[in-house]
């Protein structure tokens, strides 16, 4: 957003009108040039904002925000219907090329030493600021956006967590950790408490076809119809349009939040198209289990399994030991250590082998 009527040094208190009507100080700032941008963080917002000195625009600007109350877990329908609009929601601003230069002056002073009778000189520099024109202009996007959407009733897995995991699953806890680490770094949520999703087109196309032709071969699956061609990004029977040049299904480009942010973007876009295929076609939390299997892990719907995820990390581990329980061949592998195996029958024929290096890495760590 703009702050209009912005005067250097003059300090301007920044409100934020709740859902109750009335305003609440967030912040106070003092613009020290002509176009300024300021980031300012609460509990409960994270603004982002350029101020500018024209006078003819209205001061107030009302951000009638939806927030989550300490403690409150959130739900898929409320994120999609309540918060989705700003999670997507940016504006762009172009500042005016203006920029601050120092015009600086040197004077030299001569004087002599009173015992040395040695001439000295001093130097001293006056600076002169001036607003010039630099010819480029900046475009900022700027986003309105909760800094806390969940409050999962738990985040880490802890020894404990994990040695029960591998107890269910007859398997050493090192190899269950491999599994976490090449997956999510181990991390199941973002630090706005969401859950880690990755949103996959091709898997969406999946979700909409029979039962009986969702797991086809992809020879087969690539002569199927595409129900929403205009959407190619969100609907296509090839995997691609992660984001930053990522291009196949090797994995993560970054685990950065503002990236997988990126792929609630995408979600919420195909949730205009479908919401329940938008919510198998993402793999969700710290083991990174595709939601097009709601139903063979004994879900009773998509929504269920993305609201279980949302709760905490131990759902989390709920839907990993439902989804090894259902892939005979991925507990196998995981049991004889055969990373190679395990990466194919976790990750499709297609897993690089990159995906077998780390989990072999990583078990070698953790055992």
């Amino acid at each position: 957003m703009t702050i209009t009527n912005a005067v250097r040094n003059q300090p301007i208190d920044v409100f934020v009108k709740n859902r109750r009507g009335e305003y609440a100080w967030k912040a106070k700032i003092a613009p020290k040039k002509d176009i300024n941008a300021f980031t300012i963080i609460s509990p409960e917002f994270h603004l982002e904002a350029t101020t500018k000195p024209t006078p003819k625009d209205d001061f107030e600007q009302e951000l009638n925000l939806p927030i989550i109350k300490q403690g409150e877990v959130m739900t898929f329908d409320r994120l999609l219907n309540e918060f989705a609009p700003y999670i997507t929601f940016s504006q762009k601003v172009t500042e005016q090329g203006l920029l601050k230069k120092d015009f600086p002056t040197k004077n030299k002073e001569v004087t002599v030493d009173a015992k040395t009778h040695k001439k000295k000189t001093k130097i001293t520099i006056e600076h002169h600021y001036k607003v010039v024109e630099n010819g480029k202009p900046r475009t900022v996007v700027l986003n309105v956006l909760g800094s806390r959407l969940n409050y999962p009733k738990s985040l880490d897995i802890s020894d404990e967590k994990y040695k029960q995991v591998a107890k269910d699953l007859s398997c050493e806890v090192a190899a269950v950790k491999a599994v976490a680490m090449t997956e999510s770094h181990g991390a199941g949520f973002c630090a706005n408490g969401l859950p880690k999703i990755r949103y996959e087109r091709h898997m969406f196309m999946r979700a909409s076809l029979p039962k009986e032709r969702r797991f086809e071969a992809p020879p087969l699956f690539r002569k199927e119809t595409n129900p929403f061609p205009k959407y190619p990004n969100l609907c296509f029977p090839a995997q691609g349009d992660y984001q930053n040049g990522e291009k196949d299904d090797s994995g993560w480009a970054s685990l950065e939040d503002e990236q997988i942010m990126y792929q609630y973007e995408r979600l919420f876009r195909a949730c205009a198209l479908n919401r329940d295929y938008a919510i198998m076609a993402c793999s969700w939390g710290a083991f990174q289990i595709m939601g097009i299997f709601w139903e063979e892990m004994g879900y009773a719907s998509p929504v269920e399994l993305a609201n279980l995820a949302m709760q905490g990390i131990d759902g989390q581990l709920d839907i990993f030991v439902a989804y090894c329980k259902m892939n005979k061949n991925a507990i196998t592998a995981l049991k004889d250590k055969n990373w190679t195996n395990f990466a194919k029958a976790y990750n499709g024929n297609n897993a690089p082998p990159s995906y077998a290096e780390k989990m072999g890495k990583f078990y070698n760590e953790f055992k």
